[in-house]
């Protein structure tokens, strides 16, 4: 830590043995100064010792116990890494330093907090997100790229960003090899693998920004500027921490702490198996940090207060959703369930494709996984994927099978964006992105692992205009996205339920399992709005007729969207002739909405998209 006359060095050790902090020119990497620390600087196995001077910036260093040297895991910047997949540095010396972060105030502006409701998710990869995105040279693969995307963001109507690990890891893949020389004498060394660690999980320098996405040696000050922007743009960050089984808990803490303090997150989706979630969601200092977990003890989740910031994320509703779409025995009873999952104090995810499994296109083109370019026999990924090719085996050029492919991932992207939780996009899915079957390309760092953004097809267009425009919708309708669960009671007396479930006749008060259509009426009085919102699901592989219920004479039935429709993406809502049923096509979902029938003052947004 900086002070005012120089750097403050603290850490323990786990043996009593000589320590000393080693100075390197960061340039050279020679050594300038070894400092022996005697027990005057020690208490217990914790050593604490300031060192006057200046200049640090030019300066990297290690720490020496007995004979052995460490890279401070706590160091805030990391000196070797500078440039993506180096595998010259890799060696008997690792070639790594720690590197000093000079003028490192907290942030100091409040952090903008989106209510739970209002969020809209996008999961992106740094370099995924850039390298195919039409981007000069000098912002693929990095921040630059970044935030030259931030518009694209803000007109797809994304709030919260939720980022694949952008802390300092190692991409290089290497092993140890044992070999004899022409004496039989044996020699080890490491050497590399041909394929990287794309996604960045593993052992790593969890404080410390990844060189390579971030300009090398000014990799601190331009991620925190990255933020900045996104908080300007008026989007949130979440940072994923994949943090490994030996990391110790408090140093965990610490480092969600520092990001906060330091860099601005406003949130983190915690994986690994010995995360600390009790006192990190018991901790006041995270009471504004929202945090995703996939597992999150009962009693944790009742002991919740204040802001929405815990939040359940996990599978369950994209295999509950693809159960149903591709007829593998769904339940109607858990999807329902699953669309109006809520709760006041702690909050969900949904979401039908997620980065560890495939894409949302691809879920709709492969019967089983192609992982063979990960090289390991196909072996990796996951097995259940509840997914269906409909009649071949990726990509095809019949116009049948592309047609329907298209109409699932129109009808995922609804079931999606009409659920009352927190709904998540992963990069990619606006404009049919495809791993070409690859489900789990952790190692892919080429066209596979990167999302096609220059995707030019007709149809890839029409999506990106049909998320927008769903967007859209949810935003105007906060009805579809309250923060607490649903009563299937008129409990306010506002002249019906605030949800109720309609079938072949109207005001079906029972869903069961072997229903495959159902019409689900969302009451807007509810949230202050006029309009009521009826979504009408159908996964049947023949045309349904669901009952609408009836209205007041000043108000119509006007149906706003169909999946089905393969030409109209725009939203704008179309007066029904028959009031009293609403024909919804096979494997399609109809959107309507209650309104006055002289031409509805119709959201300007939306409109314009």
């Amino acid at each position: 830590k900086e002070t005012a006359d120089g750097m403050m060095f603290t850490f323990f050790v786990r043996e009593d043995q000589p320590c000393a902090i080693c100075l390197y020119d960061r340039r050279s990497k020679k050594l300038i100064q070894t400092i022996d620390l005697s027990e005057a600087y020690r208490i217990g196995q914790v050593y604490s010792v300031e060192i006057l001077g200046k200049h640090w910036e030019r300066c990297c260093y290690r720490i020496r116990c007995g004979e052995h040297f460490f890279v401070d895991a706590y160091a805030r910047s990391i000196v070797g890494r500078e440039k993506w997949k180096d595998a010259s540095r890799i060696g008997a010396d690792d070639g790594l330093y720690g590197g000093f972060v000079s003028g490192g105030q907290e942030i100091a502006a409040p952090r903008h907090f989106i209510e739970a409701g209002d969020m809209v998710m996008y999961k992106l990869h740094m370099r995924g997100f850039t390298m195919q995105h039409g981007y000069k040279a000098s912002e693929k693969g990095n921040d630059a790229g970044l935030i030259a995307g931030l518009p694209y963001l803000q007109r797809l109507g994304v709030t919260s960003i939720e980022f694949q690990p952008i802390y300092e890891f190692e991409e290089v893949f290497c092993e140890k090899k044992t070999l004899l020389d022409e004496k039989g004498i044996s020699h080890t060394r490491w050497q590399t693998l041909d394929k990287t660690n794309y996604w960045g999980y593993g052992n790593a320098y969890y404080f410390a920004p990844k060189a390579s996405y971030f300009g090398g040696r000014h990799a601190v000050e331009r991620c925190r500027v990255m933020i900045q922007k996104i908080h300007e743009a008026g989007m949130e960050v979440i940072l994923e921490m994949a943090f490994a089984s030996e990391v110790p808990q408090d140093m965990m803490l610490d480092c969600l702490w520092y990001w906060v303090r330091y860099y601005g997150a406003d949130g983190f989706h915690l994986l690994g198996c010995n995360i600390p979630i009790k006192r990190i969601a018991g901790s006041y200092r995270f009471r504004h940090t929202k945090i995703f977990c996939e597992n999150l003890p009962e009693e944790i989740l009742q002991e919740q207060k204040g802001k929405k910031h815990i939040f359940l994320y996990k599978d369950d509703f994209q295999y509950v959703g693809r159960q149903l779409q591709n007829h593998m025995q769904g339940s109607m009873v858990q999807f329902t369930n699953y669309l109006r999952r809520q709760n006041v104090s702690y909050g969900f995810v949904n979401y039908m494709a997620n980065t560890t499994g495939f894409t949302l296109l691809d879920s709709y083109s492969y019967g089983e996984k192609h992982n063979r370019d990960n090289g390991e026999e196909n072996r990796d990924g996951n097995n259940f994927n509840c997914s269906f090719n409909y009649g071949a085996e990726g990509a095809t050029k019949n116009k049948q099978i592309q047609k329907m492919r298209f109409q699932q991932v129109k009808n995922g992207l609804c079931m999606t964006f009409l659920s009352q939780a927190v709904p998540l996009l992963v990069g990619g899915d606006e404009c049919l992105n495809s791993q070409e079957g690859n489900n789990n390309p952790y190692c892919q760092d080429n066209r596979i692992g990167w999302v096609q953004y220059q995707n030019r097809s007709s149809d890839a267009k029409a999506l990106g205009i049909f998320v927008k425009n769903l967007i859209a919708f949810r935003k105007e309708h906060r009805v579809l996205r309250q923060e607490n669960a649903m009563c299937f009671n008129d409990y306010k007396h506002l002249g019906m339920p605030d949800l109720s479930y309609h079938g072949a006749e109207p005001w079906l008060m029972q869903v069961g399992d072997e229903q495959k259509a159902i019409g689900i009426l969302y009451a807007g009085a509810y949230a202050g709005e006029a309009e009521d919102v009826y979504v009408a699901y159908n996964f049947h592989y023949e045309r349904a007729r669901i009952a609408l219920p009836r209205l007041s004479q000043e108000k119509r039935w006007m149906q706003v969207m169909n999946t089905a429709d393969h030409i109209g993406q725009t939203f704008e809502p179309v007066a029904l002739e028959e009031q009293g049923h609403v024909e919804v096509a096979p494997q399609s979902i109809s959107i309507l909405i209650s309104c006055a029938e002289q031409g509805k003052e119709y959201n300007e947004s939306v409109r314009a998209l």
